[in-house]
């Protein structure tokens, strides 16, 4: 099983019985590590994938059924971040670019949402659709406050970075 046991057991099972101590795994596996769900990054995602799959299914309920491909992309990509971020596929994975994908996700849902969240509440009369709309704009919020923490994130890397090079162009010219 993923992750390999960091202690296994040599022993065998006794026949005739279940020996006592931790229970394989399995699916757990899978799951994102609690301290990773307990973190800011991990809690974002976790909303905007809560927030998606219910906008998804508010506009699969309502009139407005043509934006339903959105709140169901968006669901999707942020649970592939989740798991992604959660099984630190960035530090396994160098030649993508995770920090911009992760800004460029975020910016586009943001602004996707608020426009079919502004659409369905003005345009729909029933209530999923204006419901889908509330949940959208929620939505909008939480994406805007994920590409701001990463945009902030970067700077604060770019900054490091161009300070870092100055101080080695002033050694090098003394």
């Amino acid at each position: 099983m993923w992750p390999p046991d960091p202690d296994p057991d040599p022993d065998p099972e006794p026949a005739g019985g279940s020996r006592p101590g931790p229970a394989v795994p399995g699916l757990r596996a899978l799951l994102p590590a609690r301290a990773f769900l307990c973190s800011l990054k991990g809690r974002l995602l976790l909303a905007e994938s809560g927030l998606s799959f219910i906008t998804f299914i508010c506009y699969v309920a309502s009139s407005a059924s043509a934006f339903l491909t959105a709140p169901l992309l968006e669901f999707l990509l942020a649970l592939f971040f989740l798991f992604a971020d959660a099984m630190q596929l960035n530090d396994k994975w160098q030649g993508l670019c995770w920090p911009m994908m992760d800004f460029l996700r975020c910016v586009t849902a943001a602004l996707i949402y608020f426009a079919i969240s502004i659409t369905a509440v003005a345009k729909y009369s029933d209530g999923a659709s204006k419901a889908a709309g509330v949940f959208g704009f929620f939505a909008t919020i939480v994406f805007a406050i994920d590409f701001y923490l990463i945009f902030n994130d970067v700077a604060k890397f770019l900054k490091q970075g161009d300070s870092a090079d100055e101080t080695t162009a002033h050694k090098t010219e003394g």
